[in-house]
């Protein structure tokens, strides 16, 4: 029993049979997963700018599709050539969210009922999410840290492991085991993306096959700091 149970541990944690996900996903995955961001990005930028204007939603919906059918256009004419060489492909998750945020945005500006919040409404009360950004952000430092080989053990490697996956999904369920209080029921859908994420990866093992790269990616990282740098900014003002 014990040898099996040994056996069955280090096959959970082995890295050296990675299952990949094939090259055709990988290069599809490159070019949908940067148009959906390019569009979000796209249609988040010009809202700002031609908020009030006559056609202003018209503008967004047309530069949202040309950022988007520009990612797809092959070779170094595409924005996804470059933007694959610079950052590889984005994460599910963040690829996810863009899709989420575009489809509020754009709601919202045909005037349409929206039915969820976007993060900028979200307060540091909500727990579920506030655990899952400091989850992401000390993830984040670890894998840095793994870059840099500072940790006893290669934790970017162990995100091939069937083990790492598991971990991700149980973090991820954390929340909603714990019951803990969300106090905007609209921003719950945050709490989904993860979930949802890693079983997109488990289908096609999107982007690169490593459980890391599917939950999180660098720019990800950057915006859930900056997320949690502001909320707490925003409620110690509101304290004082």
């Amino acid at each position: 029993m014990s040898a099996d149970m040994s056996g069955w541990l280090a096959q959970a944690l082995a890295t050296d049979s990675p299952v990949l996900p094939t090259r055709f996903a990988m290069q599809v995955w490159l070019h949908l997963g940067w148009s959906v961001v390019l569009a979000w990005l796209g249609a988040n930028l010009s809202g700002r700018w031609l908020a009030g204007r006559a056609r202003g939603v018209q503008g967004q919906w047309l530069i949202a599709v040309g950022l988007a059918v520009w990612a797809w256009v092959p070779g170094p004419g595409g924005a996804a050539y470059w933007l694959g060489l610079a950052f590889q492909a984005p994460s599910v998750v963040g690829v996810v969210v863009c899709a989420l945020l575009l489809g509020v945005r754009l709601r919202g500006a045909h005037g349409l009922p929206v039915p969820v919040a976007l993060p900028a409404a979200t307060r540091l009360t909500d727990g579920r999410v506030l655990l899952l950004a400091v989850t992401g952000v000390l993830a984040g430092w670890a894998l840095l840290l793994d870059s840099f080989a500072v940790l006893p053990l290669s934790l970017y490697a162990w995100g091939f492991s069937p083990a790492a996956l598991g971990v991700v999904v149980l973090i991820a369920l954390l929340p909603w085991v714990a019951g803990l209080h969300l106090s905007q029921a609209g921003s719950s859908w945050l709490v989904a993306v993860v979930p949802l994420s890693a079983l997109v990866f488990v289908v096609w093992r999107l982007p690169t096959g490593n459980v890391w790269d599917a939950v999180l990616d660098p720019w990800a990282w950057f915006v859930l700091q900056g997320w949690l740098v502001k909320q707490s900014l925003q409620r110690y003002k509101n304290n004082s």
